[in-house]
């Protein structure tokens, strides 16, 4: 391997990574300073599931399975189908002084022979080709983590891509950000129920370039049945900015206001993290060594609230715009929600989004009015 190298720390250990890179898939070994934050919430999950195998499948320089192998203490197997990546590895696993397991095979290969309690998957765009074989590799009680980067697809830019990857229908809406990792959470719970299993999502969230989902597996076909009955169809009406799930068998062609309805899905429809994971989480966050431990516990602490209502929220400076009112203060509007009857929290989608349990007039008649 004839690559130059520096060294960086992340959480509490130490990385050897290539100097230079345009974090392309020409690179001689991917590494993506970016994706720390991702990394370091891979650890902290991994320090409150303690898994007896963790399995870093696509690990590139192996940054985050030699982090979980050094700050976690649990067994680790990290791939790379480039071998300059496994050698990395090696380098970076005795700069640490730590005994893991690397591999130079195809991912479907590994995940055919092996069983793990943690894989986490971070590929370079779509993580489809891994799916089925890390639902089946998984066992139960397991944690599946999934990183999918081709956002395009998943968030209506590319609606043909998002149809042949995740047999789904995106659209690009105000909300396309929330809408992309439903989908991407919908494809792991069908994938799941293919194989009679069900999946609880722990945490899942919307990072830069990125979506990322840490689920839950469960066995058996009561499982599959109970996940399936999160599947559903995200409407939405371009006109008065309406939008509902419904059951496939249920889907309206028109808007209460006359407009046509579009269809988005099948997607995730429940919650996409459990409150009490995202407490714990913010307990790791609070007390362990994160170099974005900050950033992340703030996630937590928005993603556990945002739990609350499930349906996607609305932008509400550019509702305002739209109805050419001035834009309040996010805590104004909060407030005037709850004097209406109606619950309104803050979504880490977006700076200026607000998750609002009302139908569309009162969503629209607060923006509106001035309630103070």
């Amino acid at each position: 391997m004839d690559i130059a190298l520096k060294e960086v720390i992340e959480g509490r250990t130490r990385l050897l990574v290539p100097v230079e890179g345009d974090m392309t898939k020409k690179d001689p070994v991917f590494y993506n300073p970016v994706m720390e934050m991702n990394r370091d919430i891979s650890v902290a999950v991994a320090s409150i599931a303690k898994p007896e195998a963790f399995c870093d499948l696509l690990a590139g320089t192996g940054a985050r399975g030699i982090r979980v192998a050094n700050e976690v203490g649990v067994p680790v197997l990290m791939n790379d189908i480039n071998p300059d990546a496994v050698e990395l590895i090696k380098k970076n696993a005795e700069l640490n002084k730590l005994s893991v397991e690397a591999t130079c095979l195809d991912a479907n290969r590994v995940l055919a022979d092996r069983r793990f309690d943690f894989i986490d998957i971070d590929p370079f765009g779509t993580p489809v080709r891994c799916m089925d074989s890390a639902v089946r590799a998984i066992d139960t009680g397991g944690i599946l983590g999934v990183t999918a980067t081709d956002t395009a697809a998943l968030c209506g830019s590319s609606p043909r891509a998002c149809v042949k990857k995740y047999a789904s229908t995106s659209l690009r809406t105000d909300y396309y950000n929330e809408l992309g990792l439903r989908i991407l959470i919908g494809f792991v719970a069908s994938i799941a129920a293919r194989h009679e299993k069900g999946i609880t999502p722990l945490f899942s969230h919307c990072t830069h370039h990125y979506f990322k989902t840490y689920v839950k597996m469960k066995r058996g076909p009561g499982a599959a049945t109970e996940t399936l009955k999160n599947l559903g169809y995200l409407q939405h009406c371009f006109s008065c900015r309406f939008r509902g799930y419904e059951k496939l068998g249920n889907l309206a062609a028109t808007c209460v206001c006359g407009s046509k309805l579009h269809n988005c899905g099948p997607l995730w429809t429940g919650r996409y993290a459990e409150p009490d994971f995202c407490r714990k989480l913010q307990k790791e966050f609070s007390e362990g060594s994160y170099g974005l431990g900050k950033e992340a516990l703030a996630l937590a602490k928005t993603i556990e609230l945002e739990q609350a209502v499930t349906l996607p929220y609305y932008d509400v400076h550019k509702v305002a715009r739209s109805m050419g009112v001035q834009p309040r203060s996010m805590e104004e509007l909060i407030k005037d929600y709850e004097r209406a009857g109606s619950r309104a929290v803050r979504t880490h989608f977006c700076g200026t989004g607000l998750r609002i349990d009302a139908g569309i007039s009162i969503v629209s008649d607060v923006i509106a009015s001035n309630m103070q």
